[in-house]
This record gives structure tokens, C-alpha cells and sequence, in this order.
């Protein structure tokens, strides 16, 4: 857990303004391909980094799957989250 921090605080910290957007892009990447085990439906292109590093933590955490899939509904909020599954 802590090396997938350290990972995700390297690509945040990278100095080049030329490739300022290549953390974003591999995490994106990473995400996209692996959201569908959890949730369907969510365009990865639309979360903001933030969201990305926190989805990346939790889907290659130690944690079960119905663990994940609720941190990262809390995470994409809206109709994900379990307020949005009962009041929307």
C-alpha cells in the first residue's frame, strides 16, 4: 500500500511542464481498464486526477471487492454513491 502511494506521489510530482499531463494519462489508462470489474458505466475521462490516484489506491488495495466497490462509489459520488442508489 504504501509503495502504490509512493507510486502515485511519484507521477504526481514529475517537474516537466512538457509532460504535466502524462501522470493524468497513465492513470486514466489504468483506471479506465480496470473500473469495468466495479462499476459500469463511468468515463474515466471525465474524473479528475484526484479521483484517479484514489480509484488506482483502492482498486489494487489488499481490501475484498465489495469493500472497493463501495470506497469507489463514495469516490465517484452522484448515482454511485449509496445516497444517490436510494434517493435518485
Amino acid at each position: 500500500m504504501i509503495r502504490q502511494i509512493a507510486l502515485v506521489a511519484a507521477l504526481f510530482l514529475t517537474g516537466t511542464a512538457a509532460s504535466a499531463d502524462a501522470p493524468k494519462d497513465q492513470l486514466m489508462a489504468s483506471v479506465s481498464r480496470d473500473l469495468p470489474q466495479y462499476v459500469r458505466g463511468v468515463d474515466a475521462t471525465s474524473l479528475s486526477r484526484h479521483q484517479l490516484a484514489s480509484l488506482h489506491l483502492i482498486m489494487h488495495g489488499p481490501d475484498s471487492a465489495s469493500k472497493k466497490i463501495s470506497m469507489i462509489r463514495s469516490v465517484l459520488g452522484g448515482p454511485y454513491s449509496l445516497r444517490g442508489l436510494f434517493f435518485n
